[in-house]
């Protein structure tokens, strides 16, 4: 069973088992294409000179999951 904090390719499936990677693509200001990757996805996107940097998924994860304060729980 996949973990909720799991990452799917978002173009081939596959599970992200390293880094992940964000793919954008931009014309005359539109944003065309914008997903996270896996590494054979990122080299990929690179061969089409698309724009591809690595992302820190999990970290981000981590600070959506604390953005809300615990104060209303404990009645503070």
């Amino acid at each position: 069973m996949r973990k909720p904090r799991d990452r799917i390719c978002q173009h081939c499936g596959a599970l992200i088992a390293g880094k992940a990677y964000r793919v954008t693509s931009e014309e005359e200001g539109i944003s065309l294409l914008d997903m996270i990757v896996c590494s054979l996805c990122f080299m990929e996107a690179k061969r089409l000179h698309l724009h591809a940097e690595v992302v820190n998924v999990r970290s981000k994860e981590a600070s959506a999951r604390n953005r809300g304060s615990h104060r209303s729980r404990l009645g503070i």
